[in-house]
């Protein structure tokens, strides 16, 4: 006895014969059972027939049918995962996302610290010889700067390990420091911070930034570098320009990653998360990994590739040991928080790798309002 198809033999069998060779049923076949007439069903007695549901699949066309088999395959099929690889140095992609939209920083000047360190190495111990510079920048040009100048540095011990060696050679209260001359050296005091403030308070209607080492700035031209990539990588061209015509040969890729030094100057949160973006796609630029900087503070280490220098120790006989450099910069806003240099051999009593300086930026540096005059605790210079 014959039956009407079921409807999920219908989807099993909803397919062309072309993609099916081996198939007996054909879809002209498989029309033709969709719509023949059922026979009639057997009538109970008392009971009226059942009524006949192959009026349902009656107007199906074979197109229908296989477009009807698509749609629950089309369902029943997961959807294709996409892997998106990550890219070169995403985490620097990752902290240009993340400070873009930070709110930009308000204020009449801006408050640059820097403290510089360096390694010195006296009768078997070690000793961190740091100095002081701080400079109040106004956004007016018509507001005074005031420098602050800590003329003499101050040594302490590296380590616990050499402020024992320190006090075991009888913890000298001054210790002598290198020379980059034939001549004396003057001692350094062993102190935790550096002595003898000065300060200066002077017009500059140019209103020239004091960091030069990328391009000579105002503060307008600060406030006028582009947030857009494209037209930052071109004013990086003005840049060298003016870097060459200081008598730099230099080629414009060679350049580029002194552009980092940037990222330490007063610029909104979208200024630096493009300039951290041209920098992340330059084939020299490696993230090294997360790192404490010489003030104890957190960030991440970047090798922007650029030129190394070197430690002079050293006139005569010359004496100079090969230094590389990484930046470390805040997590949270992109800033450089220090520029360390590293010894890029052993040599000298050094190790290779080991931290030989740093300039850091001072936890007090920002956007502020207008200094204290004179300043607490500093005299008035006599330049």
């Amino acid at each position: 006895m014959s039956r009407k198809p079921d409807a999920m033999d219908l989807l099993a069998l909803a397919r062309p014969a072309s993609l099916d060779r081996g198939s007996p049923v054909s879809a002209d076949d498989l029309l033709l059972r969709a719509t023949a007439e059922a026979p009639p069903a057997l009538a109970r007695p008392g009971r009226p027939p059942r009524s006949r549901l192959v009026v349902l699949w009656a107007p199906l066309s074979t197109a229908a049918i296989v477009a009807l088999v698509l749609t629950v395959v089309t369902n029943l099929a997961p959807a294709p995962t996409v892997l998106t690889p990550p890219r070169t140095n995403q985490e620097l992609y990752d902290l240009a996302d993340r400070i873009e939209k930070l709110p930009a920083a308000g204020g009449a000047y801006w408050r640059d610290v820097r403290i510089d360190g360096k390694s010195l190495s006296v009768r078997g111990y070690k000793l961190i010889v740091t100095g002081r510079r701080e400079t109040w920048q106004p956004r007016d040009p018509a507001d005074p700067v005031l420098t602050q100048v800590w003329r003499q540095d101050s040594a302490r011990p590296a380590t616990a390990a050499d402020e024992r060696a320190w006090r075991a050679a009888g913890a000298p209260a001054q210790v002598k420091g290198h020379c980059e001359t034939s001549g004396p050296c003057e001692p350094i005091p062993v102190a935790d911070e550096p002595e003898d403030c000065t300060y200066s308070l002077s017009l500059d209607p140019a209103g020239t930034y004091p960091d030069t080492s990328v391009s000579e700035f105002t503060m307008a031209d600060l406030a006028a570098i582009p947030t857009d990539p494209a037209q930052l990588v071109k004013r990086f061209r003005v840049y060298h320009e003016t870097w060459n015509g200081r008598g730099f040969t230099q080629p414009f890729e060679e350049f580029l990653p002194i552009t980092a030094n940037l990222l330490s100057m007063p610029l909104s949160p979208a200024q630096r998360a493009a300039i951290i973006r041209v920098l992340a796609g330059l084939p020299t630029t490696k993230v090294v990994g997360t790192v404490t900087d010489p003030l104890g503070r957190r960030g991440m280490s970047v090798d922007f590739g650029g030129a190394g220098g070197s430690l002079v120790y050293s006139d005569k006989p010359r004496k100079e040991l090969p230094v590389y450099d990484r930046h470390i910069l805040d997590p949270a806003t992109g800033v450089t928080l220090a520029r360390v240099s590293h010894a890029a051999r052993t040599a000298l009593g050094a190790t290779k790798g080991e931290v030989m300086g740093y300039q850091a930026r001072g936890p007090e540096s920002g956007w502020t309002g207008p200094p204290a005059s004179p300043p607490k605790g500093c005299g008035k210079s006599r330049r």
